[in-house]
């Protein structure tokens, strides 16, 4: 019943409202792991315990969050074993939601109980308003790709097409046609990749904007995408179109929100972004037809302008 109420919550959180999973050294073996996500003053938290250690296994993640500096709101969920709840004093920025021995939870408050709803509708009006920029910039990338398969009669689009609209031609942009270094960003060559390139503009977008707000993401996309152009400009000759060189670059801000950021911890996310780096580097360079360069130039923009901002964010509070 345990596992089986752990893996449903683990379902909603992760898959449903983008929660992330973490470690901890708990006092129970089987339960040595937390899922969190970001709020305004912090990170919200969500642990499990069995009644009777509930208290030891909060102590043990306060003790974790407060030596990683994570500034945590707590939402604790008690396998209760079918035994009585002992009435208790209210903590602040801590919750206690319960769950019997048929796996049904009670004792919600207001915050374990928006933590745990299943209502799609709110989650969804959440995430709109959380990822404005990232899905404004969706759409642009769907419209733009739909009107030009539109062009195309079909979803493999026609080279004509990409360079009469925008795509990197270096010929043109020697002519004096600089604006293609950006505008190539938003074209596809085919359904499979705009596919891929928005499935891993939600993903990121949606960290980056959290972390740094919509106009630094905006501008951090958009920087990435410029620089990703005139990489490619420089050492690949082919004609080039799509929105990667701007997704490396929001992949580049993510590495420097975990080096320089002040949450500490995106600490723990760095590890997997030199992962992720590392596949998609290699992937580039062992495949054909892929501009890896424009990739890379995009990964150093995001490095640049990130870092850039977080410093200067960090000069403004000291200054303050």
């Amino acid at each position: 019943m345990i596992n089986k109420v752990i893996q449903e919550t683990m379902g909603l959180l992760i898959d449903d409202k983008g929660f992330f999973l973490e470690e901890f050294p708990s006092i129970e073996e089987e339960l040595n792991f937390y899922l969190y996500t970001p709020i305004k003053n912090g990170f919200l938290a969500v642990i499990f315990s069995t009644l009777g250690n509930e208290d030891e296994n909060l102590l043990a993640f306060m003790n974790h969050a407060r030596l990683n500096q994570i500034p945590a709101y707590i939402v604790n969920i008690i396998f209760t074993g079918g035994h009585s709840v002992p009435i208790k004093e209210k903590l602040p920025n801590y919750s206690e939601v319960y769950v019997d021995e048929e796996g049904k939870f009670f004792g919600h408050d207001d915050i374990s109980r928006s933590v745990l709803s299943k209502k799609v509708a709110v989650t969804q009006k959440m995430t709109v308003k959380s990822m404005a920029v990232t899905f404004t910039l969706m759409i642009i990338n769907i419209i733009v790709y739909t009107f030009t398969a539109f062009k195309s009669g079909g979803t493999d689009i026609n080279i004509f097409v990409l360079i009469s609209y925008g795509a990197k031609v270096n010929e043109l942009i020697h002519a004096g046609e600089y604006y293609r270094l950006f505008t190539s960003a938003f074209l596809h060559a085919d359904f499979m990749h705009i596919l891929f390139n928005m499935y891993a503009l939600f993903a990121l977008g949606r960290i980056v904007e959290e972390f740094m707000g919509k106009w630094k993401m905006l501008g951090i996309y958009c920087f990435s995408a410029l620089t990703g152009g005139i990489l490619s400009y420089l050492y690949t000759p082919n004609v080039a179109v799509g929105a990667s060189g701007a997704v490396f670059g929001l992949l580049g801000a993510i590495l420097m929100i975990t080096l320089l950021g002040k949450k500490k911890s995106m600490k723990s996310m760095f590890s997997r972004i030199m992962i992720v780096l590392a596949i998609n580097l290699f992937s580039g360079f062992t495949s054909s037809n892929i501009d890896n360069f424009g990739h890379i130039g995009g990964l150093l923009g995001g490095i640049v302008i990130t870092t850039i901002i977080l410093l200067l964010d960090q000069q403004l509070k000291e200054k303050i």
